[in-house]
């Protein structure tokens, strides 16, 4: 598979997202009638590269619906390709929705609350 067919699979955004390594990995792994699962597996990757933690901070929410979007391709894929237990589930019990009010806000300290602690 070469990285224009990659590219022409998951698209631009997704494809930017991808580091080189992860670029070269997925070319390598699959041929370039396996387009699907490249694609599929770009998907994963990004997929667990965006799942949400704590330590994102402010960009929490930005990246958790990055991560939103990236799972629902992903699923797509799975169910179209035959992939494992997501592809023959049509009602996704085991989806966990992202539950933002679990998560601290993050919090702002002025320089003489910092002081003050020293």
């Amino acid at each position: 598979m070469t990285e224009q067919e990659l590219l022409l699979e998951v698209g631009s955004e997704a494809y930017n997202d991808l580091t080189t390594d992860e670029i070269t990995a997925i070319c390598t792994t699959y041929a370039s009638s396996q387009k699907a699962l490249g694609g599929m597996k770009a998907f994963e990757l990004l997929m667990k590269k965006f799942q949400p933690t704590y330590r994102m901070g402010r960009m929490y929410k930005a990246l958790s619906d990055k991560y939103e979007a990236y799972r629902c391709i992903y699923v797509w894929y799975t169910q179209h390709v035959d992939a494992g237990r997501l592809g023959v589930t049509e009602d996704l019990e085991d989806r966990r929705p992202v539950e933002r009010y679990k998560w601290i806000e993050p919090t702002h300290r002025t320089q003489e609350a910092i002081d003050e602690d020293d």
